[in-house]
């Protein structure tokens, strides 16, 4: 190669790229899911409200509440994937280069 580099250590380099964006993302989900969680205490809250009127508040913020967290389980799986897949490109860079050798 002119630039002094073989193909497999660009490959090694963005399969580790790879990894550790998808482990950057799981990070970042579950710092958002830490926060979702510390909401809770406003749910108590708003349940402990004495008119009854009130109550819709709690069943509106139950509801966003929910789909909150199934969005996070979405972004945490996507993330995994995007690590594992990262991990795998990173295996078969260096099985490769065990079969050549």
């Amino acid at each position: 190669m002119p630039n002094g580099r073989d193909p497999e250590f660009w490959a090694k380099v963005l399969a580790l790229a790879i990894f550790l964006l998808g482990i950057g993302l799981m990070l970042l989900v579950f710092l958002w899911a830490a926060n979702l969680f510390n909401e809770i205490g406003v749910g108590k809250e708003i349940a402990f409200q004495t008119n009854p009127s009130e109550r819709t508040p709690l069943a509106e913020w139950l509801i966003h509440w929910l789909i909150k967290v199934a969005l996070l389980f979405v972004l945490g799986y996507i993330a995994s994937l995007i690590a594992a897949r990262g991990a795998n490109l990173y295996l078969v860079t260096r099985t490769r280069q065990r079969g050549e050798e």
